[in-house]
């Protein structure tokens, strides 16, 4: 078995930038026609013209928001409809980290979290389900985060999100085998996207600091094991692991890609 994905189609949403166009650009590496989802128009197209492989052969972008059920559903079919097949699906959009207190947070805000997110994933998971391949190379990868699997300060709401992402996971591979379908999770840790650097450089100047300097704080400060935060990459390669058929014996599984950060004894 190799990581080889030749000509198999992978969805994946939130893929304009960081995470998940890390992982579209990874998928395509490894042989996979890949469509971008997002809700912004030119950034997908900015996105996919970097790619490897940018021709409309290989990549399609299509406009969507997760938070909208109709929106989704066309999208996905549109999806499947491409090139006559899907294979692969990951579920990788979803709001940025803010942080706060919980008792300072808004319900309002926990709640938009839970739709960008949470069921986000539900409906992209509900309408990729009865399309995605049934011959062994179907898969729904989560994008979680390592914040429900260990504390990290004033990030409750995103903890709890992901939390749930995870029940999620487990409760949706055990449906999806039914269907001979892989369901596994992948969570982050720290990992150095546009979104964290920009908010580096912001606070290094707040502080009279350098970017790298605010990020070695937070590294020390959260008790990162390799002592560095993840390049997106080392994120993407988890889930073509996933996607390949080197897990075929994997399901329900939360994969961490934390460098460390979750320090849980059992």
């Amino acid at each position: 078995m190799t990581l080889d994905l030749q000509d198999r189609v992978a969805l994946i949403t939130g893929a304009s930038r960081g995470i998940g166009y890390a992982i579209a650009k990874a998928l395509q590496e490894h042989g996979a026609r890949v469509v971008l989802l997002a809700r912004d128009e030119d950034a997908l197209k900015s996105a996919a013209a970097t790619l490897p492989s940018p021709g409309p052969d290989h990549v399609l972008t299509l406009v969507a928001d997760v938070t909208d059920t109709e929106s989704v559903r066309n999208a996905v079919a549109q999806a499947h409809s491409w090139l006559g097949r899907l294979d692969i699906v990951v579920n990788s959009a979803g709001p940025q980290l803010t942080p706060a207190e919980l008792t300072e947070t808004p319900t309002d805000t926990l709640a938009e979290y839970l739709d960008a997110k949470l069921l986000g994933f539900h409906r992209v998971a509900s309408a990729a389900l009865p399309l995605l391949s049934d011959s062994g190379s179907g898969r729904i990868i989560n994008i979680a985060g390592a914040t429900a699997l260990t504390l990290v300060p004033n990030a409750g709401v995103t903890g709890i999100t992901n939390a749930a992402v995870l029940a999620f996971n487990n409760y949706l591979a055990s449906e999806a085998a039914k269907k001979n379908v892989l369901v596994n999770a992948v969570s982050p840790g720290m990992t150095l996207t546009e979104g964290w650097t920009t908010r580096h450089e912001a606070m290094g100047k707040a502080q009279g600091k350098t970017a790298e300097d605010v990020r070695n704080g937070i590294t020390a400060a959260t008790g990162i094991r390799i002592g560095r935060w993840a390049d997106t990459a080392e994120v993407a390669n988890a889930v073509v692991f996933l996607a390949s058929d080197q897990s075929s014996y994997i399901t329900g599984s939360v994969l961490e890609v934390d460098g460390g950060i979750s320090k849980a004894v059992l």
